[in-house]
């Protein structure tokens, strides 16, 4: 199986309060990441982290990642960019970049943390996976609703912990989610 997730941001108290992620504190957020990650994913299974997994400069927040199953590989966000000696020191990923394209049951994806407006395959079926934007909302600026409005129609898909329930989410789980939550404010 393949998992996607974006937006951890492990010990990163600014984004905790600015996401109003619903955990009483840090410490209970980083328990529940763990818990609900290794109840879904298996050792075997593939997971794509889409960046930010921590604060910028708390390198202790990589070892995190030796408690989550799965074989896990890492597109950089603007967030790691600190970090990314360290991040690749810890060997804890089985490839680092900032962007690539991948198969998932016989889909063209391309990954990138950030949203994009074309994309590799953009123009032969392929679909884009990213984060970035969190939980933003149309309230938020215009850049943000145009974000929504272009990827109405597109197959691109927020991976980003805070519109996926705070879990690695597969394809066809994003898939459904955006096709739920067409009139929420959620960039999805």
């Amino acid at each position: 199986m393949i998992y996607y997730i974006s937006d951890i941001h492990f010990d990163d108290q600014k984004i905790f309060e600015k996401c109003s992620r619903p955990f009483s504190g840090l410490k209970e957020y980083k328990a529940e990441i763990i818990k609900r990650w290794n109840n879904k994913v298996k050792p075997d299974d593939t997971v794509y982290v889409l960046g930010d997994i921590c604060e910028d400069d708390n390198a202790n927040s990589i070892s995190i990642f030796k408690q989550l199953n799965g074989i896990k590989h890492f597109i950089i966000g603007n967030h790691d960019l600190k970090l990314l000696d360290e991040i690749k020191k810890s060997n804890l990923f089985e490839t680092i970049g900032f962007m690539s394209l991948i198969e998932d049951e016989g889909r063209k994806v391309c990954i990138c943390h950030y949203p994009v407006m074309d994309w590799m395959e953009f123009n032969r079926n392929g679909i884009l996976v990213y984060g970035h934007v969190h939980n933003k909302t149309y309230k938020n600026r215009k850049a943000y609703q145009e974000i929504k409005q272009y990827y109405l129609d597109k197959p691109a898909y927020n991976c980003g912990v805070d519109v996926t329930n705070y879990e690695p989410v597969t394809l066809d789980e994003m898939i459904r989610l955006k096709e739920e939550n067409q009139d929420d404010p959620y960039i999805y």
